[in-house]
């Protein structure tokens, strides 16, 4: 889509193609810079997932939501409940991890403290 000469000129040049819109063309989106918007990731579904209650629970309950809408619909509801409820759980397990490495610090700080002290 570029030729030597752009790609010299603009090194973190990028595009995007963005949906069709009424139109038998294509519209797309080109940045210059390395700031431009994150790209999502593909979703995959983790077997490993199904074993947990709470998805389960979470996956019936997105899917009988809504009785009348399309299968694509209710795959799409549940993709972002699950991604949703994925970064919820690594919010609480980073707040824990954090909390648990101060509490380790404060203890072996007491431990050196008090072997210096005696």
């Amino acid at each position: 889509m570029v030729n030597c000469s752009w790609s010299e000129l603009y090194p973190m040049g990028r595009c995007r193609y963005l949906r069709f819109e009424g139109s038998d063309h294509r519209p797309l989106i080109t940045y210059f810079n390395n700031s431009g918007p994150k790209r999502r990731g593909l979703f995959r579904f983790n077997r490993s997932l199904t074993e947990i209650d709470e998805v389960s629970d979470l996956v019936n309950a997105t899917w009988n939501e809504t009785p009348l809408a399309s299968v694509i619909n209710k795959l799409n509801c549940c993709r972002r409940n699950i991604i949703q409820w994925t970064k919820d759980r690594n919010f609480k397990a980073n707040r824990v991890i954090e909390e648990t490495r101060i509490a380790l610090a404060v203890g072996y700080l007491s431990f050196l403290c008090g072997r210096l002290i005696t």
